[in-house]
């Protein structure tokens, strides 16, 4: 920081749109980061990785297969949810046009092995990032929207939808939680508050 000359270098393959997530733990500092299907022009995976954040060493990589899409890219393009409290051990990414052009993917990875704990094959891919939120019973409930305009409330253990509202359009933003309010804005032009209980 005092010279601005890199420490390290980590060739990513592809455009990296989503915002990279720093953890510090008692075990070091990690980063999760994922790129898009974007200048390859040709279907293939997105790479899901965990990086040591002082090395930039690979920890773990993993391989979503995507279909390559000239207008929109495909891929990784929401910041990913880095688990804590309950559900410490995963960080879940959400993965856009996985089979096809509209579908998607939302799974868990175990942080420290990178393995699949749970996935859920999307109808419409997402770019939206998903959120947690901690209700009354203290347990963690996840949050995303999707490119059909639904917003899903779901179990972050098992990524099973609790309930979904429909949002209008499109919703490529990452929602806003405080307290019991979600706030997110969509492709219909308009910005939604929406009260969970």
């Amino acid at each position: 920081i005092n010279t601005l000359e890199p420490i390290w270098i980590y060739s990513t393959g592809d455009d990296t749109d989503a915002t990279i997530v720093l953890e510090e733990t008692e075990d070091g500092v990690f980063l999760y980061t994922g790129n898009e299907i974007d200048h390859r022009r040709q279907s293939a995976a997105s790479n899901l990785r965990k990086l040591n954040a002082l090395t930039g060493e690979l920890v773990w990589q993993h391989d979503v297969p995507c279909v390559y899409d000239p207008v929109l890219a495909a891929g990784m393009l929401s910041t990913p949810l880095v688990g804590k409290d309950d559900i410490a051990d995963l960080v879940i990414f959400n993965i856009s046009k996985t089979t096809s052009y509209t579908a998607g993917l939302l799974l868990a990875l175990d942080k420290e092995t990178g393995d699949v704990v749970w996935e859920r094959p999307l109808a419409a891919h997402s770019w939206s990032s998903p959120i947690a939120i901690k209700g009354d019973d203290g347990r963690s409930y996840g949050i995303f929207a999707d490119s059909a305009g639904v917003m899903h409330l779901f179990d972050p253990r098992n990524g099973e939808n609790y309930s979904t509202l429909s949002i209008g359009a499109n919703c490529e933003s990452s929602p806003a939680a405080y307290d019991d309010m979600i706030v997110v804005g969509t492709y219909a032009q308009k910005i939604y508050g929406i009260r969970i209980s």
